[in-house]
């Protein structure tokens, strides 16, 4: 084994699959979750006969999205963002109750609040480039070449470029190659 095959991508649990798959079991899930959310708005809206028109149709993008069939991943990334405009509509007529003393919860607020920061932090992974080349079933680029001992893939923090790293010879000086950006950030940072 080598230490390609330990590569963990940063904020992501180890799996036996690659970092991408277990990226995009979670992305997946997300997905259903706001699925279900548009149509129990729809329902609420429009009855549940109409709703289920547009709920079907993001069941449908779900399955395909889940088998990463190329033509969902835009239409995934929409669903997420349309219920994500729903939590953000949610969460501010919440705060605009409490702060009239109207109506709103403090818990409904924090909970509201959470689903939609989640759920941007989901869409903005459909614009990172090495996703979607793993969402389309194509390698990381550099992820077939030769590692040194004691090498790992990282990310830098700063453009998320895609680097070979010795972590036990990091420094504060280090700089990225690509953005010129320090390898570690500092506490002040």
């Amino acid at each position: 084994m080598s230490a390609a095959d330990e590569m963990v991508l940063a904020g992501s649990r180890p799996t036996p699959k690659s970092p991408i798959d277990g990226m995009h079991s979670r992305t997946s899930m997300v997905l259903l979750i706001d699925s279900f959310v548009l149509f129990m708005i729809a329902q609420a809206i429009v009855g549940l006969l109409i709703a289920s028109i547009p709920g079907g149709l993001c069941f449908l993008t779900w399955l395909a999205y889940r088998n990463r069939v190329p033509v969902a991943y835009w239409p995934g990334a929409i669903v997420m963002m349309l219920a994500t405009a729903f939590f953000l509509l949610f969460l501010f007529g919440n705060i605009y109750g409490m702060i009239l003393g109207t109506g709103g919860s403090l818990l409904m607020t924090i909970l509201i609040g959470w689903a939609a920061f989640s759920s941007i932090r989901f869409i903005r992974l459909h614009f990172h480039p090495v996703y979607r080349m793993g969402y389309l079933g194509h390698g990381i680029p550099g992820h077939d070449q030769q590692l040194h001992p004691g090498e790992m893939i990282a990310a830098c923090p700063t453009c998320l470029a895609v680097l070979a790293i010795n972590p036990l010879m990091l420094s504060l000086e280090d700089k990225c190659p690509h953005c010129d950006g320090p390898l570690i950030l500092s506490e002040e940072e």
